[in-house]
């Protein structure tokens, strides 16, 4: 999948979200399916336990978004459109990173399954708030995703691993995180460079030319809520400006195949600003 690919399934998430949405269960399934899963294979145990989590989860957060829509509490743009972004990022990215590799076709690896688990879960239960401390809405995410964990009987290393990996998803960890794995050789089995994916595939979609604009409306919606005073700025030229130089962070083998540090160049460049 290239970044036209991309910018057309996430077009395409819109129009089922402003129209019939398929629902998230349905999104994480063709994410899957695009990874080569066969929902009748059999997988080994430890990840049968990340698939039947995720599945419970994915429905969860589905159920659970449908009723605070209807209530008018879900998040602008901490939502299920959000988590469908992510999804269908980190699924490009994983893909990319197969092909950087040298791998072709195949079924998820148990590491894809848990990076699969650890995205849907990254904002479970999030409210549309924000940080008051470190991490803090990754915290309780976390704290909401355990008993899942549990039930399934999530392998532990499986666990601390989902964990690590939400815990940096605030975005004043993404820098740091992008320095640790500077000098590293990319490997998914090293935890720091998933975490480092996850966080790309965080932001993936605001990133994009198109998309990213009408985001940082849904964010500035968002936090005009809660009287949070960054909502004044974030979809304003200079925000955009601001979320490319500084968030909108990828290093990735995966992300420079699929071309985000020229996509952010260019935007800078439209806007007057230098890369």
């Amino acid at each position: 999948m290239n970044a036209k690919d991309l910018n057309m399934t996430f077009n395409n998430l819109r129009e089922g979200w402003d129209g019939d949405w398929p629902g998230l269960p349905r999104v994480m399934e063709s994410c899957l399916a695009m990874l080569g899963n066969d929902p009748t294979s059999v997988l080994l145990p430890r990840t049968r336990a990340v698939s039947d989590c995720i599945q419970e989860v994915a429905l969860f957060i589905e159920e659970n978004g449908r009723v605070q829509a209807g209530l008018k509490k879900e998040p602008d743009y901490h939502n299920r459109l959000h988590v469908s972004d992510t999804l269908v990022s980190l699924t490009t990215l994983l893909l990319l990173h197969r092909k950087y590799v040298g791998e072709t076709g195949g079924k998820p690896s148990h590491i894809e399954w848990v990076a699969m688990l650890a995205m849907l879960g990254h904002d479970l239960m999030h409210d549309g708030s924000i940080n008051s401390s470190t991490s803090q809405i990754e915290t309780l995410s976390v704290h909401y995703l355990q008993p899942f964990l549990e039930r399934h009987k999530v392998h532990k290393e499986d666990q601390r691993a989902v964990k690590n990996i939400i815990i940096s998803t605030d975005p004043r960890l993404v820098k740091v995180s992008h320095e640790k794995i500077a000098k590293r050789i990319f490997s998914l089995a090293d935890i720091d460079c998933l975490t480092v994916l996850i966080q790309e595939s965080d932001i993936m979609a605001s990133a994009m030319p198109h998309i990213g604009p009408l985001l940082a409306k849904r964010l500035e919606k968002e936090w005009r809520k809660i009287g949070f005073s960054q909502a004044d700025i974030v979809a304003t030229t200079a925000g955009r400006i601001q979320f490319l130089r500084y968030s909108a962070l990828f290093s990735s083998p995966a992300s420079e195949m699929l071309g985000m540090r020229t996509i952010k160049s260019v935007q800078l460049g439209v806007l007057g600003a230098d890369a």
